[in-house]
This record gives C-alpha cells, structure tokens and sequence, in this order.
C-alpha cells in the first residue's frame, strides 16, 4: 500500500496517530495535529494534508473540468436570455407600415438603395424569430456541454478547509452519508468534549 502503510514516516515530533478511515482505496488518517489524505487511484497528488482546526467540516462534493461547467452555465444563461427577448418583443411592430418600394423608384437611381433598405426592415421584422431559432440551438450546445462535464466528473467527498486553503477529495463510496459521519467523527472535535484539553494535546511538548 506505499506510504498508506508508512504512515509513522510522515508524523511530527510529538503527533500520533488518532484514526484512521479507509475509504475504498483511499485512506484518511487523522493524527492529533493534521489530516492527511492518501489517494493513489485519483488524478492529482497521491498525498495532501491540511492542519486539524483548520477543517470545517465534511460533504459531498465532485471534481472535474470545470471549465466546461462554466461555459455550460454562460452559455445556457446567454441563450435563455436570446429566447426570452425574442419571445417578449414584436420586433416587427416596431417597423408598422413602414416600406421601400424599389420599383416605384427604377431610374431614379436610388432603387438599388431602396431595395437594400427594404431587406434589412424585413430582417429587423424577423430578428424575434431569429432569436428565438439561435437561443433554442444555443440552449442544446449548452445542454450537450454539461452532459459531457457530468461523464467525466469524479464524484468525490469533499474535506473542507477553512479560508483560501484547497479543500482535499477522497473517492466517494457507495454509501456516502456513513463516510461522512465516520470522517467528521474522527476529525471534528465535540465542543462538549473540551476544545481546552484537546489544543493542548496538539500543540509540541516542548512548548512549555
């Protein structure tokens, strides 16, 4: 099992080891100052640790391109907007009666701009019709991007570190909920337990 097995290698003068919760290949060993994660089957570093008091608590999460869940998002809400505009507003009311009639002004040199005019008013009269057809075909692309983030997604639980500090991923197993107590368990600490006497077994003996 590598360094899984190896554990005592990698603790500080003074810290043990306190529980330790195997989770599919994973392991989560908790010692009385740190959180260490032993993931050797998930992309990324094999091992991560994060200081105790800073963990917050333990949830479902996934891991994955996110990238294209953000561009699934932005694209979905772009084209929602597109078929909402184009379904609220009469671009063609705008225009009334409004006419060039390119014939009427053959030979007078201004038919061939008539003519122009006349096709983009017919354009304008349909750009609702418009943005309903590309809003539509905009909220499939986002749809099909979204697909493909959820196939390659990892669904993971999540150990949640405080502040700006990377949150650590384990695999997430069949039954869920019952990793998430044992993980909590092992690495929160009861407020009725004494927070005053399990600091104390965390800082370095030599402190005093």
């Amino acid at each position: 099992m590598g360094w899984q097995s190896k554990v005592e290698d990698l603790l500080y003068e003074s810290e043990s080891v306190e529980e330790i919760v195997d989770i599919d290949n994973a392991r989560v060993v908790v010692t009385s100052h740190r959180v260490l994660t032993f993931t050797p089957e998930m992309d990324g570093e094999n091992f991560e640790q994060v200081e105790r008091p800073n963990v917050t608590g333990v949830t479902t999460s996934a891991i994955g391109p996110t990238g294209l869940a953000a561009k699934s998002i932005r694209y979905g809400v772009y084209s929602a907007l597109l078929v909402l505009a184009g379904v609220f507003v009469d671009f063609g009311s705008f225009i009334g009666g409004i006419r060039f009639d390119a014939q009427s002004l053959q030979g007078t040199g201004a038919s061939g701009l008539a003519g122009t005019a006349q096709g983009m008013l017919n354009l304008f009269s349909q750009l609702d019709e418009l943005m309903r057809t590309f809003g539509a075909l905009g909220l499939l692309v986002a749809v099909a991007i979204f697909a493909v983030y959820w196939l390659l997604r990892t669904p993971t639980l999540v150990i949640s570190v405080a502040g700006d500090g990377e949150d650590l991923h384990v695999p997430r197993p069949d039954d869920p909920d019952l990793a998430v107590t044992a993980l909590e368990e092992a690495i929160l600490i009861d407020e009725q337990a004494g927070d005053s006497g399990r600091l104390a077994s965390m800082l370095p003996e030599d402190i005093f």
